[in-house]
């Protein structure tokens, strides 16, 4: 067997998948590429878990004299955070897709969504650093 030829499976599916618009096109992947892209999904999750996490560490340490710079910052790593979310879907619906019609892979939009949170992050911790306290 070559290194990019679709293994072989015995028999068919144990029953219909879900999402339908994915797994009703195309041909079986190689399972080694599908579990890949799903480790990728996965790592979408993480870090839109991460970026959660931040939002209610920074809420939580702002508690009792919440800033506009604190809220501001809050509230957007939760945006990005669903943004994250919504990319590692349709990134892993393309790319699945792709990987089932023997197409090439999709492009990768995701930088700017880092430039935008790093950006987002540097502006709220200058703005969280120079608010007097009291």
């Amino acid at each position: 067997m070559a290194d990019n030829e679709v293994m072989d499976f015995d028999g068919g599916a144990s029953g219909p998948r879900s999402p339908r618009g994915v797994y009703d096109v195309g041909r079986e992947p190689d399972p080694l590429y599908t579990l890949a892209n799903e480790r990728t999904y996965l790592a979408w999750l993480r870090l839109a878990v991460t970026l959660l996490a931040g939002a209610v560490a920074i809420d939580r340490l702002f508690l009792e004299h919440p800033t506009f710079g604190s809220q501001a910052l809050a509230l957007g790593l939760v945006a990005i955070a669903f943004g994250a979310c919504g990319l590692g879907v349709r990134r892993w619906w393309a790319t699945e897709r792709a990987l089932r019609q023997r197409r090439p892979l999709p492009g990768f939009g995701a930088p700017l969504l880092g430039i935008v949170g790093i950006l987002l992050v540097g502006a709220g911790v200058i703005v969280l650093v120079l608010t007097p306290r009291g």
